[in-house]
């Protein structure tokens, strides 16, 4: 019988050991002895009210098609996915190539090294993923930095054919800056995931070698000018750039086909070697991004989503108008959509809404595309054509875990899965800090 008790990280040696959360001054902690180092206790929340309020935003996952892996020595180490998992794959990432134009401290796989991935091992991973999962949402390219792969164009193309939904390029954009090769790639109609930062020098310097301030803003005019659909993704460091949140959420939603900003603090896993060895929890972001904002993006608009985990992700959308930007939690009641108990003997309408709340609150939610803007006005009772231009934006907030924030549970609802040359798919941070 799979043993599904509470399990952590020993921050020292990676083991897996029995752990406790624990509330103390209203934060929350991860509790965990090792045997071999004694007992250690990492902050996994700063907001006691907020983790516990979370958890009711959790739901039962839903299984893929079929299982690539079988249960044989236990959570973490069959991924996957195994029966023992309890979510199917939302977004699956192949990263197409080891090398990179940069060397970033923040890299989670210490890039750049190998070689690019062969075609033929492209097509034949993306197959592996159509079989799981029949018809899938999201397929996130990556790396290295894919752009340098020579048929990136083409393995767009063909991941498309198959009918999936959305494909997304994960990219650090300076690539992009060769406007022929952003022209053709437009062409094709990838989601652009672009990392970008900071808007000062010196942090640049200090998480990606270099000052690409100019490069990251001519990138963003580049996509505006291909129509190229642009999700921002700022890694956030506690001291070097948190204080920026207030102005990296503004600019991104000012942009024209910029629909979204994912603030993602840093996951000390890969290269990382930052001297504070601590990620920012969700809470304070939120608190970071409502007080920087001068209360323009509220701390009570965003939601935890059940799909991965509801502790890993919260997140907001807001209809860009003239006058501004109205949350949809001021539009709806959210609270009452996001509803997941069946318990009820007659068919309401938020029961007849909860597809569309279910395509806004998962990690298959891609801000700006036609599904995303159908499920936003059909969640809100709006009429598509009786938009006027105005737009769906939206700011998110993804926690990854590391060793010190490492929790089984978590892991076993990810649904996002790195796709392997074998076939399996391993949840992301299982890859991390298990498989890579």
């Amino acid at each position: 019988m799979t043993d599904h008790s509470p399990k952590a990280l020993c921050p020292k040696c990676g083991k897996l050991v029995p752990s406790q959360e624990v509330v103390d001054a209203g934060c929350v902690y991860l509790e965990h002895n090792c045997p071999q180092h004694g007992t250690y206790r990492n902050l996994i929340s700063t907001d006691s009210e907020y983790w516990e309020w979370s958890r009711s935003y959790d739901r039962p996952g839903t299984q893929p098609v079929v299982w690539s892996s079988t249960i044989e020595k236990g959570c973490p180490h069959d991924c996957g996915i195994c029966p023992d998992h309890e979510q199917h794959s939302c977004v699956g990432i192949i990263e197409i190539t080891g090398k990179c134009n940069l060397q970033c401290d923040v890299c989670f796989a210490a890039s750049p090294f190998g070689n690019h991935v062969s075609y033929d091992s492209i097509v034949d991973m993306i197959n592996a993923f159509v079989s799981y999962e029949s018809q899938p949402e999201i397929l996130q390219l990556s790396g290295g930095e894919p752009t340098l792969h020579p048929d990136l164009v083409e393995i767009v193309k063909y991941a498309k054919s198959l009918g999936i939904g959305d494909v997304t390029i994960s990219t650090n954009g300076i690539k992009l800056l060769d406007e022929d090769f952003s022209r053709e790639l437009a062409k094709v109609d990838p989601v652009i995931y672009l990392q970008f930062d900071t808007f000062k020098p010196e942090v640049s310097k200090m998480m990606r070698c270099r000052d690409l301030i100019d490069e990251k803003q001519r990138v963003v005019e580049i996509c505006n000018e291909f129509s190229m659909t642009t999700v921002l993704v700022p890694t956030i460091v506690k001291g070097l750039n948190d204080d920026e949140i207030g102005d990296l959420a503004r600019y991104a939603l000012s942009q024209e086909k910029v629909f979204g900003i994912n603030f993602q603090p840093v996951a000390f896993t890969g290269r990382t070697t930052l001297e504070d060895a601590r990620s920012l929890t969700i809470p304070e972001v939120l608190k970071k991004l409502e007080e920087q904002s001068d209360n323009l993006f509220k701390t009570s608009d965003f939601r935890p989503i059940p799909c991965p985990h509801a502790h890993c992700t919260a997140i907001s959308y807001f209809l860009a108008e003239e006058s501004g930007f109205s949350p949809l939690a001021e539009l709806v009641a959210i609270d009452d959509y996001i509803d997941y108990a069946r318990d009820r003997t007659l068919v309401s309408e938020a029961i007849l809404k909860e597809k569309a709340f279910e395509t806004l609150f998962s990690s298959s939610a891609v801000p700006g595309t036609e599904k995303n803007l159908e499920a936003f006005c059909e969640a809100c009772g709006i009429a598509i054509p009786n938009l006027s231009g105005n737009i769906v934006k939206m700011i998110a907030v993804h926690a990854f875990m590391d060793r010190q924030t490492y929790q089984l549970e978590r892991a076993r609802k990810c649904c996002i899965h790195v796709i392997q040359p074998d076939g399996r798919m391993i949840p992301f941070c299982n890859f991390n800090l298990f498989h890579r």
